[in-house]
Formats: C-alpha cells, sequence, structure tokens
C-alpha cells in the first residue's frame, strides 16, 4: 500500500461528483448479486477477485464524492486508511492483501485455495458492507 502522503503524483483533484459514484454503486449492487450465483469452492481465485473489484470499486466512487481521481490501486488503499479512519488497521490489511492477491490472480494466473476464502470470508463480508454503507450515506 502507497501511503496517502506518498501519492501526490499520482493522484488528481477533480470536482466532486456523486453520479460518478452513484454510477459505481449501481455496478457494485451487480458484482454483490453475481456472487450469490458462484460455485465457491470451483471458483474461489474469481470470487477473492470479484470481493476486491467491489472493495476497489467503492473505494474508487468515495474518492469521486470527495473530489479526488487516481489510477494506482495502492493509493485507493491508501486514501482509506488516511481519510476514513473507521476502517481498522486489521481492515486495511485485509483490503491491502486483497489488492496483492488480485493482482497475481489477474496477471499470473494464480489460484486461491478455498480454504482462504473460507478463512477470510467472514472478514470481507462485513468490510464490503461498511464500505457500501458508508458510500451510501455519502452520496444521498
Amino acid at each position: 500500500m502507497k501511503l496517502w502522503e506518498e501519492s501526490d503524483e499520482e493522484v488528481r483533484r477533480i470536482s466532486p461528483d456523486k453520479e460518478i459514484a452513484k454510477s459505481i454503486e449501481k455496478m457494485i449492487k451487480v458484482r454483490l448479486k453475481a456472487l450469490e450465483v458462484k460455485d465457491k469452492k470451483e471458483f474461489a481465485s474469481l470470487v477473492v477477485e470479484d470481493y476486491y473489484e467491489i472493495i476497489k470499486e467503492s473505494i474508487t466512487a468515495l474518492m469521486a464524492v470527495d473530489g479526488y481521481k487516481t489510477l494506482s490501486h495502492e493509493v485507493l488503499v491508501g486514501f482509506l486508511k488516511n481519510f476514513y479512519r473507521q476502517f481498522t488497521e486489521e481492515e486495511i490489511f485485509l483490503i491491502d492483501q486483497l489488492r496483492i492477491l488480485r493482482n497475481k490472480i489477474a496477471y499470473k494466473g494464480f489460484f486461491i485455495n478455498y480454504d482462504y476464502l473460507k478463512r477470510n470470508e467472514p472478514k470481507i463480508k462485513p468490510i464490503i458492507l461498511k464500505l457500501t454503507k458508508t458510500l451510501n450515506e455519502k452520496i444521498k
């Protein structure tokens, strides 16, 4: 994860944009619905990747509402850590771990063992709920 203070060159200030955030929120709902039909044992890697994408999109939407934009996934995690203190160090660590795993899956064909998903899903789901609730409050 890149610390927010170290990311000046990778962040742009934009006009706060609730409409982009609302559109992203709709996509998050679609992704969550699609997850309900995936066989988690067979598709553990894709489920982990989807969970990360939902988290990433939630943070991207929060950034849009707050008037920021970045293409760096590391900066997204740093943004959340810096501006949304309701997320614990453990939650930030897990989000960053998911970011790293997602990159391995996407770029190296890495496979996640179902046991990893089984152990971590009870921690991932509350993070997603917390993020979507935070986002929903900001765009209302």
